[in-house]
């Protein structure tokens, strides 16, 4: 198991149960980050006009690629971008360029909101529909959620709108669910056109599950790196099926690399500071080693430990344990107690509960109001997370309980 001062630089006495959002950088990968920070401010021009930034962006994409579950891709297929929302313009764009007016956009209704307002600025201006499939919350099974997709695809090839393009989450976020993504996108296959393009969405996935992307067979994958693999913000992978895909796919940055395809247009993308992407092969490294005292890896441990920590704080609110271990990666979506007045949006600010256990208890948590469904955290748990943090947050839960009741 690595050293625990490798966060030491986390601010002392917080409570960080919201992993999800923004990850956490280790410090060895920090110190490899500034590093190649200052080897970049050094010498600049030495550092660009040599090709030392692009030989490192190329390593960099490269060192992702054994996380990827599928020894047969190649590095051209793979590239780097900043974050989810460039790899969602990416794709949004190229699906623009190919869309035929009432085209239908498959998209589950628990994607990611910022994902679904880009597929609404770049693919209904260019004609598209999206049409919004639900997806249970909570759910009691993978097969529940097969047998719906199959239920609603069926109905939209019935009448007349059978997906050209499909947008789905591996791993959503608000709510946290682990799909059945393999299954979701062959019934896309079966019921949608003969020419599908489909992407996941995999902004949690590496790191947090494994991966196996050929094996999904869709054509586009994408997961952040920065948040359950370790590299600093921000950083990308962006998969493509072929490497014809990748060469008929431009980046949303028009730079000096125009229409050489993804793979070359993304290694530079004008002067920025690189320094989070260079530190990837090291992130990499830093994700692929760790191991707890048990010899499990960072999906596993931090998949039993979710699981251990949301059966104390269930037990703790009285609240049941409604979803399945199989839908489950590294968060858990934890009912709050009944009586708990919650208004906070999901993944969104305010000064609600959430704003209380930051502001009063020292405790990051995600805390949200799904409506009828009720309310839940999304309980996140990292490799530098302790059962303190989880009694931390069950007992201060209760206090702001007790506080509105008097």
């Amino acid at each position: 198991m690595h050293d625990s001062n490798d966060f030491a630089h986390h601010k002392t006495g917080v409570a960080r149960l919201n992993h999800g959002s923004f990850g956490a950088c280790p410090a060895p990968v920090l110190a490899q980050q500034q590093q190649t920070r200052e080897q970049s401010l050094a010498q600049p021009d030495e550092f660009y006009f040599s090709g030392e930034l692009d030989a490192q962006m190329r390593r960099a994409s490269d060192s992702v690629i054994p996380l990827l579950g599928s020894p047969d891709i190649q590095p051209e297929q793979v590239c780097l971008v900043e974050n989810a929302t460039v790899a969602t313009v990416t794709l949004a764009r190229r699906w623009a360029k190919k869309i035929s007016p009432g085209d239908t956009i498959m998209v589950p209704s628990i994607a990611y909101r910022a994902c679904i307002n880009i597929l609404h600025e770049y693919c209904e201006h260019a004609g598209a529909t999206i049409e919004i499939v639900p997806i249970p919350f909570p759910a009691n099974s993978t097969e529940q959620i097969i047998s719906g997709m199959r239920e609603s695809l069926q109905a939209l090839a019935a009448s007349g709108k059978a997906p050209r393009f499909a947008f789905i989450d591996h791993i959503s976020s608000q709510p946290a669910i682990l799909l059945p993504v393999a299954e979701i996108v062959a019934l896309c296959r079966e019921y949608g056109t003969e020419d599908i393009e489909i992407a996941v969405d995999g902004a949690h996935a590496v790191g947090s599950v494994p991966v196996g992307f050929q094996q999904t067979g869709a054509d586009w994958f994408f997961s952040n790196l920065h948040k359950w693999g370790f590299a600093p913000s921000t950083a990308t992978v962006l998969v493509a099926a072929s490497t014809e895909l990748m060469r008929d796919t431009g980046h949303p940055i028009t730079s000096w690399k125009w229409q050489q395809g993804l793979h070359e247009e993304a290694r530079f993308t004008g002067t920025r500071d690189y320094s989070a992407m260079l530190a990837v092969p090291a992130a990499m490294a830093y994700l692929q080693s760790w191991r707890s005292d048990y010899d499990e890896c960072t999906h596993e441990y931090c998949h039993r430990r979710v699981m251990e920590a949301a059966s104390d704080l269930a037990a703790a609110w009285n609240t049941p344990m409604a979803t399945p271990a199989e839908l489950v990666a590294t968060q858990y979506m934890v009912q709050l107690p009944e009586k708990l007045v919650v208004a906070d949006l999901p993944g969104q600010p305010g000064a609600g509960i959430r704003a209380t256990l930051r502001d009063q208890y020292d405790i990051e948590a995600a805390i949200g109001n799904f409506g009828e469904r009720g309310n839940y955290v999304r309980l996140s748990y990292a490799v530098y997370n302790t059962q303190n943090d989880i009694d931390r947050l069950a007992e201060a839960v209760l206090k702001i309980l007790h506080q509105q009741s008097a």
